[in-house]
């Protein structure tokens, strides 16, 4: 498919901590021109664990997220450090860091772009198998407030088919595993 809608500059609008934003001046088909959003995420990327344990139950946490202003239960994730080789070992940090479990079995489940209207930001979402407490437990960054809370699957899916759970990689990642994706 030829691409038909054309950018023709792209300026920076602000530099912040995590993100830039930038106002790209775009042509449609029709020859007008208009001009787009577009969020470049520092890093680009991160990973999220799917954290299940022993007995089959999920693990989730729960933390207020400025952004929308509210306490989210959502699956552990982080950004890309630059010590990781690959987001497998951000994800197997990650979920000791923010959870306070480990695990020797990961595989990986799913990649999702986050939002692609206007933004960079893809996270690949791994499963974790049989999770145990870490000798470690948690080890929350600065300005971290986060609890664990552990739920069935079909639980889960009631959940955000009820609109309790929004947050998109956690819905992905649940929906992914409860339709097999998971399974070996």
């Amino acid at each position: 498919m030829e691409n038909k809608l054309k950018r023709l500059d792209r300026t920076i609008a602000f530099e912040g901590e995590v993100v830039d934003l930038y106002k790209d001046k775009m042509q449609y088909p029709d020859g007008s021109i208009h001009n787009w959003d577009f969020v470049c995420h520092k890093k680009g990327y991160g990973a999220c664990i799917l954290p299940v344990l022993p007995d089959g139950r999920i693990l989730l946490i729960r933390q207020f997220r400025p952004a929308v202003d509210d306490t989210i239960l959502e699956i552990p994730a982080g950004g890309i450090e630059p010590g990781d080789e690959s987001t497998l070992v951000c994800a197997r940090r990650e979920l000791v860091e923010e959870t306070g479990y480990t695990s020797d079995e990961f595989s990986h489940l799913l990649r999702i772009q986050v939002a692609v209207a206007y933004c960079n930001e893809w996270l690949d979402i791994y499963l974790a198998r049989n999770c145990e407490k870490a000798a470690s437990g948690k080890q929350l960054d600065e300005g971290e407030d986060i609890s664990n809370e552990v739920y069935e699957v079909g639980d889960l899916m009631k959940m955000i088919s009820e609109g309790q759970i929004q947050d998109a990689k956690t819905v992905a990642a649940i929906t992914a595993y409860a339709a097999g994706m998971g399974r070996e």
